[in-house]
């Protein structure tokens, strides 16, 4: 008895850990996050509201992906690529594009 409840928690440890380990929270978006490569301000609000699309309407079909595992040049065309399917407004779509980028070059 001892035995299977030993075997029952490792099993239980070992699912909470791998269902952890899947979960991606985007950065939160903050004001240093406005500045843009090219001197352009960016307005945080757009890009609170690209973080909260990115991270609810991404993970209605799958979890979402780093930031990170895709280059800065294939972003749009991803987002552009889920756009339809996940039913977002071309202002949506652009603030999820905005929010990545400005996260991608704040990490520079």
């Amino acid at each position: 008895m001892r035995r299977l409840s030993i075997l029952a928690g490792a099993l239980v440890c070992l699912f909470l850990g791998c269902e952890s380990a899947r979960y991606y929270t985007p950065p939160i978006a903050t004001s240093e996050m406005t500045r843009s490569q090219h001197g352009q301000n960016i307005d945080l609000a757009l890009l609170k509201r690209g973080r909260a699309l990115f991270a609810h309407r991404c993970i209605q079909c799958h979890t979402a992906p780093s930031i990170w595992y895709y280059r800065v040049e294939d972003w749009p065309l991803i987002v552009n690529s889920m756009a339809h399917r996940a039913s977002l407004k071309p202002s949506e779509r652009d603030a999820i594009i905005a929010y990545i980028l400005a996260v991608r070059a704040q990490a520079r």
